[in-house]
């Protein structure tokens, strides 16, 4: 099979032929169709601090993915869940299911998750074998879209983590992929307002797609008073904090009424300073830390979201390409050009 594959330390990646890859008696081997594109992958691919201290090449890359079902081990077969040529996507962290968080239902928080396409071979490949308990059927959702369900789902638990969004306000902090498809949960939830804020023009657009009321430029717009004077004074009821930047956090605090609550999902490369007192305790704030979906609430709330209608994620989408062509697809990534990519593998 072909596959994209992190041969060394260093930039890039290497377009070769693999072995398809083996799989056990309660894995299912997925024929590839689309793989999601994302920032965890330019990570890989600039080889950063981040990547040099995560990864043992050689490694096929890749997280995000849907296909079809092309084998099955005997004891996946015998459960009588899957069928060869199922349309499935599936969940990407691989966990342990005996630790204190897997066993208290926070299987997304597992001490010992293992992540496709960054501790074991990934999904921009032609093939990928994953455990029968992480996969899912598409059941009508299309491939292209359940490509690029691992991070609707970080949308659907940032967005929707802590309570009834219906008729509440909020504000998205960051309009990458995430954020945009934030947005459209917010929306899809009933949120009465839903204000989101970046410096890019294109993401900023992407978000009106997706049902943002208003949209702000932070270096043009006062975020926080505009946030206040769109709620009558008092603030968002959430806060879903997207780009993990010092500033947003700050913004973040702010912006949030007294009582609110801030989701944050985006990952700082440097230390905040907060002062908890006046911004985070004196306010009565309630901050939530993102990690992942939720295994399996988030899937089955983004699902229903998704085949509704009530959910539509293909305007975030952008730029498609060929696996031969991943360099450009990391090119638009990292100069702000693009929403969501997608490479379309069985091309």
């Amino acid at each position: 099979m072909r596959a994209l594959v992190k041969s060394v330390p260093g930039v890039g990646m290497e377009l070769v032929d693999r072995p398809v890859p083996a799989f056990a008696a309660r894995d299912v081997l997925i024929k590839v169709h689309y793989a999601g594109v994302c920032g965890t992958d330019l990570h890989i691919w600039e080889w950063d601090a981040w990547a040099a201290g995560r990864l043992r090449p050689p490694v096929v890359i890749g997280h995000e993915f849907a296909g079809e079902v092309a084998d099955l081990g005997a004891a996946a077969r015998g459960e009588g869940i899957f069928a060869v040529g199922d349309l499935v996507t599936a969940e990407g962290h691989v966990i342990c299911g005996h630790c204190v968080p897997c066993r208290t239902g926070n299987g997304h928080l597992c001490v010992r998750t293992s992540i496709i396409g960054v501790d074991r071979d990934g999904a921009f490949a032609e093939f990928i074998a994953m455990p029968a308990s992480n996969v899912m059927h598409l059941d009508g959702i299309p491939t292209d879209v359940g490509a690029i369900m691992d991070p609707i789902g970080n949308a659907v638990h940032t967005a929707l983590e802590g309570g009834d969004v219906a008729g509440s306000t909020a504000l998205v902090l960051g309009c990458g992929p995430i954020g945009c498809f934030a947005v459209g949960v917010l929306r899809a939830a009933g949120a009465s307002l839903v204000i989101a804020s970046d410096f890019n023009d294109t993401r900023r657009a992407l978000a009106v797609r997706m049902g943002a009321h208003h949209t702000l430029h932070p270096e043009r717009d006062d975020v926080v008073a505009r946030a206040r004077e769109l709620t009558a004074g008092l603030g968002v009821d959430l806060v879903c904090e997207m780009s993990g930047h010092p500033s947003g956090h700050a913004t973040a605090f702010a912006a949030a009424r007294p009582g609110g609550r801030v989701n944050l999902l985006g990952t700082p490369s440097r230390t905040t300073e907060v002062d908890f007192a006046r911004d985070v305790i004196f306010k009565g704030l309630t901050l939530y830390g993102v990690t992942g979906r939720k295994m399996y609430s988030t899937w089955i709330h983004m699902m229903r979201l998704l085949q509704s209608g009530q959910l539509d994620p293909r305007p975030v989408v952008t730029h498609r390409f060929p696996m031969e062509r991943i360099a450009d697809a990391i090119g638009v990534i990292k100069d702000g050009s693009a929403g969501k990519v997608i490479l379309d593998v069985a091309r």
